[in-house]
């Protein structure tokens, strides 16, 4: 018998499809649309495809509250927040499993650090090992250089400090003496400062850190768990720092990511909210009077559509999409900004969020050492974090595909009533604007139907690689370490180095995933629909018609060459059976560059040598 794999695509697929069926309880039930609508909505929304066969402005206040949150909760940005939440408590799960026997060895461990520096006390120069996996400290002789003011009279040994990690080895030498005119048997061991480490009390005669992580990071202090619990008594007892210093940097790091991530997704719908809320407000009297002609608040609007944007969903309150404010540039413009924020931007904007929080925070904090190992080691924290490298060539592909539509739309139809009834700024940041939503957001600024056949042509290939800069991002940075946290199909490792053919071979091994769905669609609508594309009476029932709507739904986009004599999507027109098949399709488009599995692989700081510790124990070694 088969069974599904219960992994992380598994479980997204089951969530979003959930998401979508719950949409006939909640919509079915008002009767003013059929089951079969009512789902197509509810998976449009939870699938963010934006295509829509009932007018928005026609259904009731909790009809649209519904899918203001379907597609809230399924948005890449808070599925984002999922994953991370996920990460940090299979971390939160090995650290109750591993914890305990962590500390006992690190008890054994600092007990051993003492022996040892009691032997050291009796003048045998030997090499000793502190309370640390990383620091080693070798006795080599009487100092000629000493980094510490001394009485006169003392005579000194050096000591050399050498710290390894991810970041490669460094030394810094240090000062041993022996007062012995005035105290003979007291010793002092200092340490010359360097601007690269952490700050130490001056007035310290020994430093002694205990346990650090592989990168430079603050001395961890003594836990405050008592030595004589069980390991049930030792879970209960950890502290909230207590697991901060057993879980290392990374469970630190993912800790603050999930702060970062959250007041992104939210901050930034804010935000695009209060720009739309305050325009409306002091706009012209003719834009208010538009949303207010369908018995639609303007506040609403501004929230309903700044969400709709940012979510890269489509679904607006006005039945023209944002044609009517096609000749107003801050609309324009603003909205570009929230629909590039909202997906493709968006691990450009979270890594200089990063990068930016790291230059103003305190050197050597916790805090900045979090966004450091963060910034150097994205793919092991979070799946829509990238490399600098691959950051830089995302958002210049972005950038060159928004300009590139923006381009071709404008030269074009340069002579289409679309586009000469606006001025150049005008046209001009309306045709940025699709050039953006041609590949997510899948609002309007024109009327696709009155476009040139190239203008139309080129939408439907930006909706085809609307997943493309993404998807290459992650497979090209997918290597970029020895463990990310998102795991992928076996695909041939290329090098880097060869650029272009690099990303044409990986364009290649995408289309090669993407194709057949598209052309399987295609095909179960040529025969569901097959009466209606014969029929020459319907002219707009074209064959391209629906390759357009096949490749807007697969692309997660959400345009439509629409059909006469309605304000909806060509799917509206669709038979039951073909409207099954949409829904399918959407489904299936917006997994495409997820990853399989995430990796729970996880590796605390101290684990390997509490494992080893527990070997020899009961090895008798």
């Amino acid at each position: 018998m088969w069974y599904a794999t219960l992994n992380f695509i598994t479980l997204h697929y089951a969530y979003i499809f959930f998401i979508g069926i719950l949409s006939i309880p909640f919509l079915y039930a008002e009767g003013n649309m059929s089951a079969i609508d009512a789902y197509f909505m509810g998976s449009s929304a939870s699938t963010e495809s934006g295509l829509n066969v009932v007018d928005l402005n026609e259904i009731r206040l909790y009809q649209q509250l519904y899918l203001y949150f379907a597609s809230f909760l399924t948005q890449m940005g808070f599925m984002n927040i999922l994953v991370v939440m996920i990460r940090l408590r299979w971390f939160k799960k090995h650290l109750n499993r591993f914890g305990p026997d962590i500390l006992q060895a690190r008890r054994r461990r600092n007990a051993n650090s003492s022996e040892e520096l009691t032997d050291f006390e009796q003048g045998e120069p030997k090499t000793y090992f502190l309370a640390t996996d990383t620091k080693v400290h070798s006795i080599d002789g009487e100092a000629d250089i000493k980094f510490c003011n001394q009485p006169s009279g003392v005579v000194g040994d050096s000591i050399t400090e050498k710290f390894e990690g991810l970041y490669g080895k460094e030394t810094r030498p240090c000062s041993l003496f022996r007062e012995k005119r005035l105290h003979p048997s007291t010793q002092h061991i200092s340490c010359n400062p360097s601007v690269d480490d952490i700050t130490h009390p001056k007035d310290a005669t020994l430093f002694i850190p205990g346990f650090q992580e592989h990168e430079h990071g603050l001395p961890v202090v003594e836990l405050t768990s008592s030595g004589s619990e069980s390991k049930e008594e030792i879970v209960d007892n950890l502290t909230k720092k207590d697991r901060n210093e057993l879980g290392g940097l990374e469970y630190r790091s993912i800790k603050l990511l999930l702060k970062v991530v959250i007041g992104y997704y939210f901050g930034v719908y804010l935000f695009g909210a209060i720009g739309l809320v305050g325009w409306i407000r002091h706009a012209d009297p003719k834009y208010t009077a538009h949303s207010d002609g369908f018995a639609q608040d303007k506040i609403w609007w501004a929230f309903y559509t700044s969400q709709s944007v940012f979510d890269n969903l489509g679904f607006t309150l006005t039945p023209d999409s944002l044609v009517f404010f096609q000749d107003s540039q801050w609309v324009m413009f603003w909205l570009t900004l929230l629909t590039v924020a909202g997906n493709t931007l968006y691990p450009v904007f979270l890594r200089s969020i990063l990068w930016i929080m790291s230059k103003i925070v305190p050197r050597g904090s916790s805090t900045r050492e979090s966004l450091e190992y963060l910034l150097n080691h994205p793919r092991r924290c979070n799946t829509l974090l990238f490399p600098s490298g691959t950051t830089w060539a995302l958002f210049a592909i972005i950038i060159a595909l928004n300009i590139l539509g923006t381009v071709v739309l404008l030269v074009l139809d340069m002579h289409n009533p679309e586009f000469t009834r606006l001025s150049m700024g005008q046209r001009t940041a309306a045709a940025l604007f699709q050039s953006a939503a041609a590949r997510h957001t899948g609002a309007a600024s024109f009327m696709l139907s009155n476009l040139s056949p190239g203008s139309q042509f080129t939408l439907l290939v930006m909706m085809y690689i609307s997943a493309f800069p993404i998807a290459i991002s992650i497979r090209a940075s997918n290597t970029y370490e020895e463990k990310s946290l998102g795991q992928y199909s076996q695909d041939p490792v290329y090098r880097e180095d060869r650029g272009v053919s690099y990303l044409l071979r990986h364009m290649q091994e995408q289309l090669g995933f993407d194709l057949w769905y598209v052309f399987l669609a295609l095909f179960c609508l040529s025969v569901s629909e097959a009466d209606k594309i014969a029929d020459l009476n319907k002219p707009a029932f074209s064959f391209f018609a629906i390759f357009f709507e096949v490749v807007s739904g697969y692309g997660g986009v959400g345009l439509s060459l629409g059909y006469p004599g309605i304000n909806s999507a060509l799917s509206t027109k669709f038979s039951t059976v073909g409207k099954v098949v949409m829904c399918a399709t959407m489904l299936r488009g917006r997994h495409r560059g997820l990853p399989y599995a995430l990796d729970r692989a996880i590796m605390l700081p101290d684990e390997q040598f509490a494992e080893d510790s527990t070997v020899h124990e009961s090895t008798g070694e």
